[in-house]
């Protein structure tokens, strides 16, 4: 089990199992996982899928936990099994498909799941698989077809950058594909020369230039980092806190324990609370694993998701369980059973899963 950005499994907000015959045989699964069982509950949910074998509910847990083995191939037979019984549910085994191939890298198979499951957020990723083709035009017909489901605003984004005039704008839609498909570090090398030459008419560059700087510094692609940051002209209006935010980023990503906590109080009191947080935070859970007492300055103040990955990555458990919000998350942390990125991005389908991503990208 990989803990690159190790963001939790988000249980509020919908449920996950409901409605076959085997929901009251994963009912016992589900709350072994809610639990931090992550083994017990990936042996019941397998279980479950062998004693019923048409159950959604029983194939999408048997699924998650062939993820949380990297078993991509399993995790896919599991839900295709489900797929043609599926009735009225069938879009959300082909939207969990579709997020299977994001895991495999399968961009072809993902955009297949991703359209045919008919909904928003499966738009969304069938057009981000196209551009990480290359393949802008297919891409735009895929954007469009986004309505609702909370993806309408990505969308609209990516079909901004992708109808303007300048290739060089086009391109940074390209980049931001690869980054939400997981790819981040390939997207921030590639947005490196683009950056360079982005038109300064467009009105946003300062803006991009940041928002590029913290994404590249919270992958430790430093170099990348400072040499955007030291393009800012200007930092956009009424946020000139976020150039020293990201520079302090950038000083724990190496390592710099004083110089990261000594850029962030020269600017306590200037940032915004909820940006000098996830900038924070950000910065605490890049340098956890090498300076525990840096980590335990930057997060132990808040109490909030990010903050208690940060501190128990710092191995201060104590402080890990103060910070952890009350709910489903805290059970975690005092079961220690935490999870990668792939949960959070399966919750629901994968519907929330621009709600997920790592606060401190801009």
């Amino acid at each position: 089990m990989t803990k690159t950005l190790m963001l939790l499994i988000s249980l509020q907000g919908c449920d996950l199992f409901s409605g076959d015959g085997g929901a009251e045989v994963t009912n016992a699964a589900q709350k072994q996982l809610q639990a931090g069982d992550i083994p017990g509950a990936a042996d019941a949910f397998e279980s479950a899928a062998t004693d019923f074998p048409e159950s959604i509910e029983a194939a999408t847990g048997a699924a998650m936990t062939a993820l949380m083995r990297g078993d991509t191939s399993t995790a896919d037979a599991h839900l295709a099994r489900v797929e043609e019984t599926a009735g009225e549910r069938v879009s959300e085994v082909r939207m969990r498909r579709a997020l299977v191939a994001q895991q495999a890298q399968d961009w072809d198979t993902m955009r297949r799941h991703g359209e045919a499951s008919g909904l928003a957020a499966g738009y969304l990723l069938a057009g981000e698989a196209a551009l990480a083709d290359g393949d802008r035009d297919d891409a735009i017909a895929l954007f469009e077809k986004v309505n609702g489901g909370g993806a309408e605003g990505i969308a609209k984004g990516y079909l901004e950058q992708l109808r303007d005039d300048d290739p060089i704008v086009a391109g940074l839609s390209e980049a931001q594909a690869l980054w939400a498909l997981g790819l981040r570090k390939v997207a921030v090398r590639s947005v490196d020369d683009l950056l360079k030459r982005y038109p300064s008419e467009q009105g946003d560059k300062d803006v991009q230039l940041l928002v590029w700087s913290s994404r590249a510094a919270s992958v430790r692609e430093t170099k990348t980092a400072k040499k955007l940051l030291a393009s800012v002209s200007r930092a956009a209006a009424g946020q000139p806190w976020r150039k020293k935010a990201t520079q302090a980023v950038i000083d724990c990503a190496e390592n710099k324990g004083a110089a990261c906590v000594a850029g962030f109080d020269a600017i306590d009191g200037d940032a915004p609370v909820d940006g000098l947080h996830d900038a924070k935070v950000t910065a605490a859970a890049l340098i956890a694993g090498s300076d525990a007492a840096t980590a335990k300055k930057l997060a132990g103040e808040y109490v909030s998701d990010g903050a208690a990955r940060a501190l128990l990555e710092a191995g201060a458990g104590r402080m890990s369980r103060v910070a952890a919000p009350s709910g489903p998350l805290s059970d975690f942390v005092d079961a220690g059973g935490w999870v990668d990125e792939l949960w959070c991005h399966w919750n629901c389908a994968g519907f929330g899963r621009w709600l997920c991503d790592w606060k401190g990208d801009g």
